[in-house]
């Protein structure tokens, strides 16, 4: 049997609104809708939700400030729809952790596509190759422990640095590749290979949310290296090679 999949759709377009549900309840999911940022505070409180689809012009608020709560209360799927088509509107969303941007009107088909690839990135998500360090289950690196077994990040303070599965397949990937520099198509089929619907803009955005998590454990200014029109790379700390546990 399937995992249930419980969705709060956030959108003040009633007709829209119904549309979508009607598509995804067809699919087999469950969903709730709100129509203001109000209603989503209801809904979020009362019970918890494997996916977000959100509306950014509410009534009543923005969904950007949606976007920020549903990060820090979990992991779930963030997709944002919205008839905002600024290339600034989506750096934004995507920064704050969103996994999606849709616009409208929305294309039947390739919603349903980008829907469901999301959820099985949130339900099953397949193991990491780790490299060179794939017979450990554990590696240090610059004082970070990465623990594949667990999929967990430790900053050097012992503390657990709350990633989504995204950022973690993407700090496996940087990793793995250390002192590489990796181009975001290279990033792009390292996470998820063909089947994300993600961009340039996207990795950029997973990267900045990744710096911005570390760094408030330990700086990092010296970990991470931007080429500039290419991609990135994870330099090793001056003081030597990554140690293995």
């Amino acid at each position: 049997m399937k995992n249930r999949v419980d969705i709060l759709l956030v959108e003040d377009d009633i007709e829209l609104s119904e549309e979508v549900t009607e598509m995804l309840v067809a699919q087999g999911y469950s969903v709730e809708c709100a129509r203001t940022r109000y209603q989503y505070d209801r809904n979020a409180k009362s019970r918890s939700f494997s996916l977000y689809i959100v509306d950014l012009l509410l009534p009543d608020g923005h969904g950007h400030d949606i976007i920020r709560k549903i990060r820090e209360r979990g992991r779930a799927g963030v997709v944002v729809l919205s008839g905002k088509v600024e290339e600034l509107d989506k750096v934004v969303a995507l920064e704050l952790g969103a996994d999606d941007y849709v616009e409208k009107p929305i294309a039947r088909t390739e919603f349903l596509a980008r829907i469901k690839s999301l959820i099985r990135r949130l339900a099953c998500p397949e193991p990491t190759n780790a490299g060179p360090m794939s017979d450990g289950s554990r590696t240090l690196f610059g004082g970070w422990l990465t623990d594949f077994a667990t999929r967990k990040l430790y900053a050097p303070c012992k503390a657990e640095v709350q990633l989504t599965k995204l950022e973690f397949e993407l700090w496996v990937a940087l990793l793995s590749a250390k002192d590489r520099v990796l181009t975001r198509d290279n990033l792009i089929h390292a996470i998820r290979g063909g089947d994300w619907a993600g961009n340039d803009r996207s990795i950029d955005g997973l990267v900045s949310r990744l710096r911005r998590k570390m760094g408030a454990y330990h700086d990092v200014d010296q970990l991470f290296e931007t080429s500039r029109g290419v991609g990135y790379m994870l330099r090793s700390p001056p003081s030597g090679p990554a140690h293995q546990s």
